[in-house]
């Protein structure tokens, strides 16, 4: 049988709890929808991109999470209000940030960074 697709959406505040906030949202909603499967994958990677967006966005605007599940793709977009696009930048051992976007590389099958109104929305896909 087809999944013909569930999707939701929740403004979050510039605040490190959003971190928290956004994971306990989505292990909700996938268990809802059926996607267990997903979870622990798209829990990283949603606590990746809070976390950068409260970190670099500076609290332009306001954050929106998005979630759609169709098939057996999940998409999650982040809007913000900054114009700053984040990047996988070269990994140094001594670093101890830094390391975000490529967590989201590896454990996402897709993603990228449109204009959305005044800032951007990052986007990824999990098959």
């Amino acid at each position: 049988m087809r999944d013909r697709g569930w999707s939701a959406s929740v403004e979050l505040p510039f605040d490190a709890r959003s971190v928290g906030a956004s994971r306990e949202v989505l292990r909700g909603l996938l268990l809802a929808w059926g996607h267990e499967h997903q979870i622990d994958d798209a829990a990283v990677v949603v606590s990746e991109l809070v976390t950068n967006a409260v970190q670099h966005a500076g609290e332009q605007g306001q954050l929106r999470l998005e979630l759609r599940v169709t098939d057996e793709v999940l998409r999650l977009e982040l809007a913000d209000g900054s114009s700053v696009r984040p990047m996988a930048r070269e990994i140094v051992d001594s670093d101890e940030r830094g390391r975000g976007m490529h967590i989201v590389d590896v454990l996402t099958a897709r993603w990228g960074v449109e204009t959305h109104g005044d800032g951007k929305r990052v986007w990824v896909e999990l098959d």
